[in-house]
């Protein structure tokens, strides 16, 4: 245990200085995000439907003959993934982890979202600036995070599929694995009410849409909001 913390904060130092090799780059092509291709978030607490959601409407907006990136946070690059290794690790120093993520998001900027809007497409990214906002800030300073995480470009939509946490935990109850550290009642409650401060603060670009109802029924109305776009 002793050496896996070691091992832990040594790669938060690291991500910390990856943040700030990056910041550059990322105000380089934070400009290029705003002036060509669309981009567009799925936010929600765990079980509200985000991946599933990501997923039809990558299929519509494609059928329409438009170039899309489907993403996720955190990310399949390295940083991601090591993210995704101590999700299932009570424990983990939540500073640690919040650096981690806001690094992971720096990568994700620079290497997968920028470029693809430059190109002109579209980017539905599964989760982003948001979720940290709200998940890291039930174990950390909501303004320290915001601040480790402020140059991440705005996404055009962001859209947050309201679920109640009782609704959403009995969905990831149905599906098979183990639950990640933040999957249980207490913390699913804060995030969920941290979701719709967020709404209250009128942030651009960002909507409420009711998860609770059918999928075909978020669906269409992610396909309109998408239709307000031009898509």
């Amino acid at each position: 245990m002793w050496h896996e913390d070691v091992v832990l904060h040594a790669r938060t130092i690291r991500a910390m200085f990856a943040v700030l090799l990056v910041q550059s780059e990322i105000l380089l092509r934070s400009a290029l995000v705003m002036c060509h291709g669309t981009f567009i978030v799925l936010e929600g607490i765990d079980g509200s439907g985000t991946t599933t959601q990501v997923e039809a409407l990558g299929r519509i907006l494609r059928s329409r003959g438009h170039t899309v990136v489907e993403t996720r946070e955190p990310t399949d690059l390295e940083l991601g993934r090591l993210l995704r290794t101590y999700l299932r690790q009570p424990g983990a120093p939540a500073a640690g982890m919040a650096l981690l993520f806001a690094a992971d998001r720096a990568f994700h900027v620079a290497n997968v979202i920028a470029p693809a809007l430059a190109r002109g497409e579209v980017v539905l990214c599964d989760r982003y600036v948001m979720s940290s906002w709200v998940y890291q800030a039930t174990s950390c300073p909501e303004d320290w995070v915001r601040s480790i995480n402020r140059l991440a470009p705005w996404p055009d939509l962001t859209v947050v599929l309201d679920v109640p946490a009782n609704i959403g935990l009995e969905r990831v109850a149905r599906r098979a694995g183990e639950r990640d550290i933040y999957e249980t009642e207490p913390i699913q409650v804060r995030v969920a009410e941290g979701y719709r401060r967020l709404l209250a603060e009128d942030l651009s670009g960002v909507v409420a849409i009711d998860g609770t109802t059918s999928k075909d029924s978020v669906t269409q109305q992610l396909q309109h909001l998408c239709e307000g776009l031009g898509l």
